[in-house]
């Protein structure tokens, strides 16, 4: 937990050293991962921050489409200040005490798993897989493929 948490500020303080947009886009992205498995990891179950990060995932993608249109032809700048950073953390992380083992046993996330597809779970579990087909389908056929890409060539 402390590593991902020390590998959250060192994120947060890289993101304050860039300027180039895709390069936030990427700390962003990697932000959201670190958190998801940080809430994940406290409350045990991994559903909620599953969904945190599809959500965050997909508007980071709609994000990282638009910024790769406009800011195609930017050239990315390595800072100094970024590069010392980027070594730095691993360095720390080393002086943190790795002896760090989750106190959940298999079995109790085994259980918790199991309840998902337990009768009253059930219903909720299948209703949501009918949705996200439908959305899916739904979405493929509300999209003109004949259109074009977002990106228009010069």
């Amino acid at each position: 937990m402390n590593i991902i948490m020390s590998m959250i500020i060192a994120l947060s303080t890289m993101f304050m050293m860039v300027s180039h947009p895709l390069s936030m886009v990427i700390i962003i992205i990697m932000q959201t991962m670190f958190i998801s498995l940080m809430t994940g990891m406290m409350i045990k179950s991994f559903w909620f921050s599953y969904i945190i990060l599809i959500i965050m995932m997909s508007g980071m993608l709609v994000l990282f489409i638009y910024m790769a249109s406009i800011a195609s032809n930017e050239k990315f700048k390595f800072s100094i200040k970024l590069t010392i950073t980027m070594m730095l953390t691993p360095i720390t992380l080393l002086f943190y005490n790795m002896n760090y083992y989750s106190t959940t046993n298999l079995s109790d996330l085994m259980m918790l798993l199991q309840n998902l597809f337990n009768f009253p779970s059930m219903l909720l579990t299948i209703m949501l897989t009918i949705y996200l087909l439908f959305t899916m389908i739904t979405v493929s056929k509300i999209v003109n493929i004949h259109e074009g890409p977002l990106r228009i060539k010069k």
